[in-house]
């Protein structure tokens, strides 16, 4: 199955949400909307790898991101990117240094993508679309913030409720490995906490 190509409706819809995300000028937000680029992945494929520099801020419009290091020759998990959440090496695509981790897309994914040089010279001739910037940010610290609070204050059976509660569906989709990797805990151990909650 391959990412879903959007039609140009699709892509009329996405421009109008963006939209009243920027709180801009209709003139100026087209501006922004022109640097948008759609980039389809397939199920497996890398979007980035480490040791290559991010070039896009991106959003993910269907499917689902993992990212992911190597530790020891050990594949670990540890941040996934869901549908309408900001996608990216965001340290190193704002400093422009190589990523130190990997994104690959879990299933057939399209991203609205936003190059850095793009953004830059967008920055600087129209001050207001530095909202785009800032959203992003904050969301990228929001999400930091709360994965580092639950590994400190939550077990490992809350912190699996608690990403069913956000993502009921797309849980269902990441791999066993995967998912126990995240929440820091064997296979066999998140196998454990499924059966005891499909029991309640």
């Amino acid at each position: 199955m391959e990412a879903h190509h959007l039609s140009e409706k699709d892509i009329e819809n996405l421009k109008s949400n963006f939209r009243k995300l920027m709180d801009m000028p209709p003139a100026k937000a087209d501006v922004f909307l022109e640097g948008m680029q759609i980039r389809y992945f397939k199920k497996g494929e890398l979007i980035l790898e480490a040791g290559k520099t991010e070039r896009f801020l991106s959003i993910v419009l269907d499917g689902l991101t993992r990212h992911f290091v190597l530790k020891n020759g050990e594949d670990v998990s540890f941040d996934f990117s869901f549908k309408n959440e900001f996608n990216s090496s965001y340290a190193s695509f704002v400093q422009q240094k190589p990523s130190q981790f990997y994104i690959q897309a879990l299933q057939p994914t399209t991203l609205a993508s936003f190059s850095y040089d793009f953004l830059q010279n967008l920055y600087e001739k129209y001050p207001a679309s530095n909202r785009f910037g800032r959203l992003a940010i904050e969301d990228y610290f929001v999400l930091r913030e709360t994965r580092e609070l639950s590994l400190l204050t939550q077990d490992a059976s809350e912190r699996y409720k608690n990403l069913l509660q956000k993502q009921p569906i797309y849980l269902q989709q990441i791999p066993l490995k995967y998912l126990a990797s995240y929440l820091n805990i064997k296979p066999e151990s998140l196998s454990r906490i499924r059966k005891q909650i499909d029991l309640k």
